[in-house]
Parts: structure tokens; C-alpha cells; sequence
């Protein structure tokens, strides 16, 4: 920096030495923590989605040979679907679970959600309703 005086140049200057960039693989997170990441990552997914059946009904808004039969059954449109009931599937059954543990007082049964065992629960639910969503989705199509 050679226009800074040397108390400038001071203040950029880091007298610690932490990591600067942390390797996240590298630590053990608690089953409850990745799924408040991955609730989160699927409301950004829902997010997605949602621009993503905006744009189709702009194509059929503005463009009139652009038919919704002619396009029911495209891939994309297939894919859009899968990946909105995924994430609606998970951020729900998350969502729902985080809502009953901020919300129930009795100390059992807020460590009967904490516990791994309705992680698990939770994670088995979603990949039967998503199995389930996926095989309507695509042999209907």
C-alpha cells in the first residue's frame, strides 16, 4: 500500500493468528445443525423454483404458440417440479419440526426433538414422500 502513512498501513495489518479460511469439512456438526443449513438451503431452493414457474408462465403469457400441454412433459419442466416438491417436503417437515421445539415447554419432550432419533425420523419421512413425489412426477408426465 504505497500511499498509506504508517499508521494507515497499521490498521490493515492483523496482529492474531486465526485461520483465515476455514475449512468446514473439517468439523463434526451436530445432526441438528445441518438440517437448520439445509433448512434454510431449501427455502433458497424454493426460491428458485418459484422464478422458475414465473418464467414458464411469462413463455406462456407473452408467446401464444407456447401451450402448457405442449410443455407438460419437457424435461426442464419435470425438473422444476422435482426440485419445488423436494424442497416444500423438507423446509415443511423441518420447519415443522423446528416450530415444535421452540414451542413445546415440558423438558422431556423438547429432548425427544433435539434427539438424533426424530433426525432420523425426520430424514426417513422426506425420503418417502420424496420417492413417493418423484415416481408422480415423472411416470405421469
Amino acid at each position: 500500500m504505497p500511499y498509506l502513512n504508517q499508521q494507515e498501513y497499521a490498521m490493515y495489518q492483523s496482529s492474531d493468528h486465526r485461520p483465515k479460511n476455514l475449512n468446514l469439512l473439517a468439523f463434526n456438526f451436530p445432526l441438528n445443525a445441518i438440517f437448520s443449513i439445509l433448512h434454510r438451503i431449501s427455502g433458497v431452493a424454493l426460491i428458485i423454483s418459484l422464478f422458475g414457474y414465473l418464467a414458464v408462465a411469462n413463455l406462456i403469457w407473452l408467446h401464444a404458440e407456447v401451450r402448457l400441454s405442449l410443455i407438460n412433459d419437457h424435461w426442464i419442466l419435470l425438473c422444476l417440479h422435482s426440485l419445488f416438491w423436494l424442497a416444500v417436503i423438507f423446509h415443511w417437515l423441518t420447519g415443522a419440526r423446528h416450530l415444535l421445539a421452540e414451542n413445546v415447554f415440558n423438558t422431556v419432550w423438547y429432548s425427544r426433538l433435539a434427539s438424533n432419533t426424530s433426525n432420523y425420523l425426520i430424514l426417513v419421512l422426506w425420503l418417502v414422500a420424496s420417492a413417493f413425489a418423484l415416481n408422480r412426477i415423472w411416470t405421469l408426465s
